[in-house]
């Protein structure tokens, strides 16, 4: 890692120093192991105590962190201060420009000279690749699919024919972009047919796509995730739904066909949406949730089948009191003649 002076580092996270300007941090640590040379971070109050005792060089805090002497980047939003520094601090190792010797590259694909493309891929006809995008190990981009400027796909991702990803993407391991949808349609003897899916697949720029997600085409228009969405790892995302810009999934949610999730949501883990739902922007999708109905924008809502927070936290409490409860009204019946 470089060595970088607090009053460089500072300035480029926008930060305000308290401390020696010209002492130097070279790695990045938790809390409980940084060393001199080691930059930290405060960002959560409850672990004010294990800041105070850290060894670190170099904290990133809030506004309201005591200084005591100490060397101290001060920033409005800490947790955002401290990504910054990791990335000058620990930058991601260069990528060689280039198509390796056992990829297969159809010949009308588009490779700019700036792009690599890793070992075992396959790139499909009609395939274009924008200025140094990555593909990584074992992937397959099906015929026609695209893909934007600086986006990366790391090993063994599958991208399917129809398919287009904006710039600055980052597509981690295993993931599954643009398959078919589960579309059937039942006769009166209660057989299943297949329903074509012949839709495409449209994300945006700058969205993250977690290990093993799974988003599929849609069936006649397309599935679209909006500008800066995150994404988590094993998210499944059905046929035809939208998701507005910046939108945040966490693991192991499930979104069925046809639901539109609003900008800014956020959707917190294992949460399951009902197809054809909608859910407004700055809505709050508790963990878990079983979501059934449309969610107004900016509501919070959790538990299943999932209501107003606060509802939810209500009912939880009255569940908790039901044994004490039913022994009240036990002894009444026991007073009746």
């Amino acid at each position: 890692m470089p060595k970088i002076p607090l009053s460089e580092l500072a300035g480029a996270i926008d930060a305000r120093l308290e401390g020696d300007p010209a002492f130097e941090v070279s790695g990045i640590a938790p809390l409980e192991r940084a060393g001199p040379d080691d930059l930290s971070f405060l960002a959560n109050p409850r672990y004010e105590a294990a800041a105070l005792a850290s060894a670190a060089g170099a904290l990133v805090v809030g506004r309201d962190f005591p200084a005591d002497g100490r060397n101290i980047l001060r920033c409005e939003n800490p947790y955002l201060g401290f990504a910054r520094a990791v990335a000058m601090l620990s930058p991601d190792p260069p990528v060689l420009a280039g198509v390796h010797p056992t990829a297969i590259v159809d010949p009308s694909a588009s490779v700019p000279p700036s792009a690599a493309v890793g070992p075992l891929t396959v790139v499909g006809s009609g395939v274009e690749l924008g200025e140094e995008v990555v593909i990584g190990a074992g992937s397959h981009l099906e015929d026609g699919v695209r893909v934007g400027a600086r986006t990366r796909l790391f090993q063994r991702v599958t991208v399917h024919r129809g398919t287009t990803l904006g710039e600055r993407c980052v597509v981690q391991s295993g993931c599954v972009l643009g398959s078919d949808g589960f579309g059937y349609a039942t006769d009166v003897d209660g057989a299943h047919h297949r329903v074509p899916q012949r839709g495409g697949l449209r994300i945006g720029n700058d969205v993250d796509i977690g290990a093993n997600v799974t988003i599929d085409r849609g069936s006649a228009g397309d599935t679209v995730i909006g500008d800066g969405c995150k994404i988590d790892n094993l998210v499944h995302i059905a046929h035809n739904v939208r998701i507005g810009r910046n939108a945040m999934i966490v693991a192991q949610v499930g979104i069925a066909g046809s639901t539109v999730i609003g900008d800014r949501a956020i959707l917190g883990g294992q949460a399951g949406i009902i197809g054809h739902a909608r859910i407004g922007d700055r809505a709050r999708i508790g963990a878990q949730a079983g979501v059934i109905g449309d969610v107004p924008a900016g509501m919070e809502v959790s538990g299943y089948p999932a209501r107003a927070h606060r509802d939810q936290m209500r009912a939880h409490a009255l569940f908790a009191r039901l044994p004490e409860l039913f022994q009240r009204l036990k002894r009444l019946e026991d007073r009746l003649p």
